[in-house]
């Protein structure tokens, strides 16, 4: 039984979330690195608040219009469960996920299936957290947490997100030993088969691993500006024909005037463009201006975020390009709040500077939703 109605899942999320900013936000304005040490115990309330997200919204009501696509997801669902779709059918060419709704069709009821993906999805994300930071893991979930896209793609583009959290798990891998590059390879694994699209941020990873240079980075991604600019359309053309995901072809299709109604700000996104831009320009200024000591988990950060992005910026025009956005925006928090919190960037004033941006970062997602 759904312990919410429909409508008040997001609007008590983001209360949830502000609450919890706010709590964190007044810790690190008043908390230099030791001090911020001995409050760690009193943030663990975000992983409380994670696994209750994970427990109520993955128990949300079945087929309401407020999450999207997961009527879909339940109406297959209910197929497999009645034999009228095998493992070989179900939505799209994604074989591993249409197995595993398959398999666990034969065995779980549907509200018991959103609540394992609901897990798939954060419990990553907080295993990656954990790995990149001791002492402020929680911080970084919390940034996570509030992104604007986070409750979506919880409740919305379910395979997606929860692909994209295996990613965000590879990146955490990927520098390290023979076992950690297995255990990476095994997580791309299961993020491209669970939804292919997820290739585009893995081939990100790998790249920057290899070749972990930051200027071409920031070179890529303003050339990709001037391309979106000069032969937008010739680049979105290209994308659908190689067939990268099988619901590009409906997204880059401008042509579609049911989706372009749905998507009204179609053309080129400034507003999102200059979104996108702001953990690109913190990392400018860590490189280059501050020229603090770089970790190799924020290279792979940036470049995989900069790399996916500058994609995105290609088709920017195309409507719901949105989701494709998703393929970098998904490391937004991560690699936003990073610098902040494991970098020496603002000597002394590096915590206040944290707690403003988290805020301003929340805020975004707020005016998202009154908008």
């Amino acid at each position: 039984m759904p312990l919410l109605p429909a409508s008040w899942y997001y609007p008590v999320h983001l209360i949830c979330v502000s609450i919890l900013s706010l709590y964190a936000s007044f810790i690190l304005s008043n908390c230099d690195n030791n001090r911020l040490i001995a409050q760690k115990k009193s943030l663990n309330v975000v992983y409380i608040y994670a696994i209750l997200f994970i427990i109520i919204v993955g128990l949300r009501p079945i087929g309401a219009k407020e999450f999207g696509d997961s009527g879909t997801y339940a109406a297959v669902y209910g197929a497999f469960q009645r034999g009228w779709l095998d493992s070989s059918d179900g939505l799209g060419g994604d074989w591993l996920w249409n197995s595993f709704m398959f398999y666990c069709s034969s065995f779980l009821p549907i509200n018991l299936f959103f609540l394992l993906v609901e897990f798939l999805y954060v419990f990553p994300l907080i295993v990656a957290c954990k790995r990149w930071s001791y002492c402020n893991s929680s911080l970084l979930l919390l940034f996570a947490l509030g992104a604007f896209s986070f409750f979506s793609y919880g409740t919305n583009g379910l395979r997606n997100g929860m692909a994209c959290s295996f990613a965000v798990l590879a990146l955490t891998y990927i520098g390290g030993s023979k076992k950690d590059k297995l255990i990476w390879a095994f997580l791309c694994f299961l993020a491209i088969f669970n939804h292919k699209s997820t290739s585009l941020p893995i081939i990100a990873m790998l790249f920057t691993y290899l070749y972990p240079k930051p200027k071409p980075m920031f070179f890529f991604w303003i050339g990709s500006i001037l391309i979106s600019i000069i032969a937008g359309s010739t680049v979105s053309s290209f994308f659908e024909s190689l067939g990268f995901d099988e619901r590009m072809t409906t997204y880059l299709d401008t042509s579609d005037s049911e989706l372009f109604e749905s998507f009204s700000h179609s053309g080129f996104r400034w507003d999102f463009l200059l979104y996108s831009f702001m953990p690109i320009l913190l990392g400018w200024y860590v490189l280059f201006r501050r020229k603090a000591e770089i970790k190799l988990d924020y290279m792979l950060l940036l470049g995989t975020y900069i790399y996916s992005n500058s994609f995105w910026v290609m088709v920017i025009r195309a409507a719901y390009s949105n989701r494709f956005a998703y393929l970098s925006w998904f490391l937004y928090p991560f690699v936003l709040a990073y610098p902040l919190l494991e970098l020496n960037i603002v000597p002394n004033q590096g915590r206040r500077l944290s707690a403003i941006i988290m805020i301003l970062h929340l805020g975004f997602t707020l005016i998202m939703f009154l908008r």
